[in-house]
């Protein structure tokens, strides 16, 4: 399964690494708790071993993948009708950012700098919400991958993103 000190994701969370596996006595249990701490939020978080499964806590992807990544984040998807191209994303993107894939982050900032480049008057409040987490939870799995700092993270985004 995982170890201490492997870069892991943690589903709308972003990035971080395991740095302890505890046994802790619940009502005479013993569980193993993953202790991960998030450095981009600064947030360390206790999750029992055998809820990680169902939680999608993954391994960073490979460095193999970046290149891949810097595609998906210039390919958006076109709406398939004008009704469905004025209408806001939320719930849909609020979906692709609870899989926890970095990829599916990578196609919400696709398709909302897409959107952001068609609209005069910039994306709605919750599109902007939606493209700052995906941001975040990109550039939180960049920095372990390739170790670079949070500034280089969201360079690699922003000249990788379509209309930057």
């Amino acid at each position: 399964m995982f170890k201490v000190g492997d870069h892991v994701v943690y589903p709308y969370h972003g990035a971080g690494t395991i740095q302890d596996i505890e046994e802790k006595d619940i009502l005479g249990e013993k569980i193993n708790y993953f202790i991960v701490f998030f450095p981009l939020n600064h947030v360390t978080l206790m999750l029992p071993e055998n809820r990680v499964e169902e939680s999608g806590l993954r391994k960073v992807i490979e460095t193999t993948k970046v290149d891949e990544l810097a595609t998906a984040l210039k390919t958006a998807e076109a709406p398939a009708t004008k009704k469905e191209a004025a209408r806001p994303y939320s719930k849909e993107n609020e979906t692709l950012l609870k899989t926890g894939c970095i990829m599916d982050a990578a196609s919400v900032i696709a398709n909302l700098t897409s959107k952001e480049g068609e609209r005069t008057n910039g994306l709605h409040m919750e599109d902007r919400k939606n493209m700052d987490r995906a941001k975040q939870f990109i550039a939180s799995e960049l920095m372990l991958v390739n170790n670079i700092s949070e500034e280089e993270a969201y360079d690699f985004i922003s000249k990788n993103s379509q209309g930057a």
